[in-house]
């Protein structure tokens, strides 16, 4: 008999907070002059037509700011998206549903910018 080691379609709330964020490869960070987190995102170019006329590796930055900063630095590749939530709790004193909510969102718009995948446990 086979084990069943697909993802169900839809993820319930406490299985997508135990999921791990982890920086993918192409990502880097470092401080600007200003003391703000720069993330830099390298991706190849596309093998499409107009793709021929772009240099073969795309460099996009994406300037944080302080929270974002914060949170960014928070992802260690061992932590849950719940434990994240947890310190950020700790260190701005919010209420847990306006914490999960900034959290959550900011690490779906890493998600979608390629910048982090979310690993479930």
């Amino acid at each position: 008999m086979k084990a069943n080691t697909q993802l169900p379609a839809t993820l319930d709330r406490k299985t997508s907070l135990d999921g791990i964020p982890v920086l993918n490869d192409h990502v880097s960070c470092e401080n600007d002059k200003t003391g703000r987190l720069v993330i830099t995102i390298r991706m190849e170019r596309g093998r499409n037509f107009l793709a021929r006329f772009q240099p073969p590796v795309l460099e996009r930055h994406v300037r944080l700011d302080e929270i974002g900063g914060v949170v960014f630095k928070l992802i260690d590749s061992r932590r849950s998206a719940f434990e994240i939530i947890e310190l950020f709790l700790a260190k701005y004193r919010l209420n847990r549903r306006e914490a999960t909510l900034s959290v959550v969102s900011f690490l779906k718009s890493l998600v979608e910018r390629r910048i982090v995948s979310i690993v479930i446990r």
